[in-house]
């Protein structure tokens, strides 16, 4: 099982060409630009929602990535959760899911027959490396864009770092404080999801 853990700051877009300019990143090891369109899918009464459980497709230049996520605990904007990544070809595959229930559940004809599209995020995501000790790395990624859900729209501009081939969450922590020294990035507590749920209403 794969997991997920990440801490995500609030970003004012006033901010962002400050952030833009911090000295901090040109000390990346790579860096990606991409523009990133998911989908999220649930049933008319928010089956998946009840459940805890995010299903996204993400559009991601020719390919299309299936992600199943599991509601995450929390905490000043860190979150640890678990999630599932597969290419989507066409069809929901859960086949990876190795949390069981919650698998034998999406599979359910009343369950995957009855999902459908319910709300759209797209925004751009520039992403630079930053290997830690331990022979992981740190994902730090700028989000500039847009939830789009129940015909209304909401800025996105936020700071994910995100552990990758590490569970160093003290290391996560560090650069954050290194990076808030310069620019103000407070802790956000909802996921994009979340946000595209409370639009609905």
């Amino acid at each position: 099982m794969a997991e997920e853990i990440e801490l995500k700051l609030a970003l004012a877009t006033t901010d962002q060409l400050r952030f833009l300019r911090h000295p901090l990143l040109r000390e990346a090891t790579a860096k990606t630009d991409q523009i990133l369109d998911n989908t999220y899918f649930d049933t008319p009464e928010l089956a998946l929602r009840k459940r805890g459980v995010a299903l996204r497709i993400r559009k991601q230049g020719r390919q299309r990535l299936q992600t199943v996520k599991l509601a995450a605990k929390a905490s000043a904007g860190l979150s640890i959760r678990p999630e599932w990544e597969t290419p989507y070809r066409g069809r929901f595959d859960f086949s990876p899911i190795e949390a069981v229930e919650i698998k034998q559940w999406l599979e359910q004809p009343e369950i995957v027959g009855r999902i459908g599209p319910l709300f759209q995020t797209r925004f751009r995501r520039i992403t630079w490396h930053f290997p830690i000790p331990d022979g992981g790395e740190i994902l730090l990624a700028l989000d500039r864009g847009h939830v789009l859900s129940g015909g209304r729209e909401e800025i996105i501009s936020e700071v994910e770092l995100e552990l990758s081939g590490s569970s160093d969450v003290n290391a996560l922590q560090q650069l954050a404080t290194t990076l808030g020294s310069r620019v103000a990035l407070t802790p956000e507590s909802l996921s994009k999801a979340q946000r595209g749920y409370m639009l609905l209403k």
